[in-house]
């Protein structure tokens, strides 16, 4: 499953351009779902909240790409275009459709050899991919490594946190739904291969237990609520 990335320097103009196109489909994607498709009344399926989600796995993959000498423009470009397809398409093809689109949008609109939105195209494709990371390539793990990073951090923390009110949830219930992003955490750093997407996972998991301890402190009674 590897997949040859051609060194390419893809220039900040035209980065913003592939920035500002992905916010345009995102945003267009949701409005043309009149089925509300993956819970859009949520705010975390917005695409506000996606195109977040996407700078950070961006800035994650940059740096994960820069200290471990992968293709540093093929991973945040993958990343950039990653979840583009997340409303559009179902779950289960949005990888693949995401993927298409990047292609497509790379060769109509900007002069770079075939090679290289091809090596896009292989990453997005297979950011999705559950198997061992040690199976793909560099570029390849860098984006599956930030997309899981981003779930278990602040974002991920306050995501949850975000849901409860949704869910009517009381506030006693915040340890526990914290206690997941530990846990997710944890899992995270078994799965990830480089050395560093463990260190700024084990980072993040520090954090959230770090929260989750101060909480635990400095709100006892929610403790005996959330046992009864």
């Amino acid at each position: 499953m590897s997949v040859k990335s051609e060194q390419i320097e893809v220039s900040s103009s035209d980065f913003q351009k592939m920035k500002d196109f992905v916010y345009e489909q995102l945003i267009s994607s949701t409005q043309n779902d009149a089925d509300g498709n993956r819970m859009r009344w949520y705010p975390w399926h917005s695409a506000d909240y996606r195109f977040i989600h996407t700078l950070n796995v961006v800035s994650i993959s940059t740096k994960i790409a820069q200290k471990e000498g992968a293709n540093i423009d093929s991973v945040r470009i993958s990343a950039l275009f990653h979840d583009i397809a997340k409303f559009s398409s179902s779950q289960k093809d949005h990888a693949q459709d995401g993927a298409d689109l990047a292609r497509d949008y790379l060769q109509n609109n900007f002069d770079y050899p075939d090679s290289f939105p091809d090596a896009i195209h292989k990453i997005i494709s297979n950011h999705v991919y559950e198997g061992p990371l040690s199976n793909l390539s560099p570029e390849e793990r860098c984006l599956i490594e930030a997309d899981m990073i981003d779930k278990i951090g602040a974002n991920g923390s306050a995501l949850l946190i975000l849901r409860m009110g949704y869910d009517s949830r009381p506030s006693s219930h915040i340890s526990d739904t914290l206690q997941k992003v530990i846990s997710r955490g944890k899992e995270t750093l078994h799965r990830v291969a480089s050395d560093t997407a463990y260190s700024i996972a084990y980072q993040r998991v520090q954090r959230a237990t770090w929260l989750k301890e101060w909480i635990d402190e400095e709100t006892p009674g929610a403790f005996e609520l959330s046992n009864k």
